[in-house]
């Protein structure tokens, strides 16, 4: 199961009540003054490391799990509350997506034979057995149910996440089957009615030449119609053939859709005119890096830079993405990282991450060819 996990603000506030109600019940079945004291720098010790768990829940998963469960076993020798168990529930139900069941049942059976030996003088009638028993179970079911909310988490995220990017492959797919559309209609604007206007023009203009007085001002006037006439269609023609990118308008309708993240789109004049074939890469670039940031961290700033630079005369479309929280190590390439690494040596370019100032940067780097036009040499990621 998929480890990186985010916690809802349902799973928060349950989680607090509960180490609220383990507390309370501990403290007023306390061994004595001094255990009540103790406990409360042990409940507090509990409290922190349950603020840091849903706050960071896929840092230091082993270091932490360790301290908690020892946090407990301490618990148990300063109260004589069987109530204690509440929190191996809680640790059941926090690191259920992190710990398989033979690591949780480990670490369940060792608590309670740990409260076993050392409360068995305090019972006249042997063990409970039944106490044991139902307080297994629980932990156990607690275990699978956590385990597949938090399933049901990621695939929510995840749905999420694949539905604004179809949404935004549809806008731009849309957005260049538009383009190449208006781009038919002005071709054949200036191949057909161009041509015929401008022999139009140049007819009335040698009729004008050659007429008679009393035909002379007709012909000019028709002479200047048919001259605004042609310099109408070039402008129309212009217009439909001006082929600037929708790159930044397919960025920030995934950025619209996305949840909890701000993004910042910080994009060159030179990628206004950057062919559609080159914003698609850079789409599919930001689609991964935002993937990312949702999945892996909890980071709610995103940033990208698209420009264009020149090494040695020759033109580099280089997208850079980076969010706010700090990073220490590199991430391990999964699928999605390696694919974009494959699409970008397919074309020529390259995808590298490096830190700085425990900033995660992630950089596409891509030659631009402008000039050919030619299938192997433009990108169709």
């Amino acid at each position: 199961m998929e480890s990186n996990i985010r916690h809802t603000t349902d799973w928060r506030f349950s989680t607090l009540a509960s180490w609220l109600g383990v507390t309370s019940a501990c403290a007023y079945y306390a061994n004595s003054e001094l255990a009540l004291y103790l406990q409360i720098l042990v409940s507090s010790s509990i409290l922190a490391i349950l603020l840091y768990v849903l706050k960071q829940p896929n840092k230091y998963v082993y270091g932490v799990a360790v301290s908690y469960l020892l946090l407990i076993l301490a618990m148990m020798q300063l109260s004589s509350t069987s109530l204690v168990f509440i929190h191996l529930v809680m640790f059941t139900a926090v690191f259920s997506p992190h710990f398989s069941l033979p690591k949780i049942l480990a670490c369940v059976v060792a608590a309670m034979l740990v409260y076993g030996l050392t409360h068995y003088s305090r019972w006249e009638n042997g063990i409970p057995w039944i106490t044991f028993t139902i307080w297994f179970f629980f932990c156990l079911m607690n275990w699978f149910i956590s385990r597949r909310i938090v399933e049901s988490l990621n695939t929510h995220y995840q749905s999420r996440q694949n539905y604004k990017e179809l949404k935004a492959t549809q806008h731009m797919m849309g957005a260049m089957h538009a383009a190449q559309e208006r781009q038919n209609i002005s071709r054949e604007l200036h191949d057909s009615l161009g041509h015929k206007l401008t022999a139009l023009s140049i007819n009335l203009d040698f009729a004008k030449r050659a007429a008679n007085e009393a035909t002379v001002e007709t012909l000019s006037l028709c002479h200047q119609l048919s001259q605004e006439v042609l310099a109408e269609v070039r402008e129309i023609v212009s217009a439909q053939r001006n082929d600037k990118t929708i790159l930044k308008q397919a960025l920030e309708a995934i950025c619209e859709l996305t949840p909890n993240l701000r993004c910042d789109l910080q994009l060159s004049k030179e990628t206004e005119q950057l062919p559609q074939d080159y914003a698609l890469c850079v789409l599919r670039f930001s689609q991964e890096m935002i993937s990312n940031t949702l999945k892996h961290t909890k980071a709610n700033h995103f940033t990208l830079h698209v420009g264009i630079s020149h090494v040695d005369q020759h033109p580099l479309l280089i997208a850079k993405a980076y969010h706010n929280q700090p990073e220490t190590n590199l991430p391990k390439q999964g699928n999605g990282l390696a694919g974009l690494n494959e699409r970008m040596t397919q074309f020529g370019g390259e995808f590298s991450q490096h830190l700085e100032q425990e900033t995660l940067i992630n950089t596409m780097t891509l030659p631009l060819n402008l000039e050919e036009n030619s299938h192997d040499k433009v990108p169709t990621c």
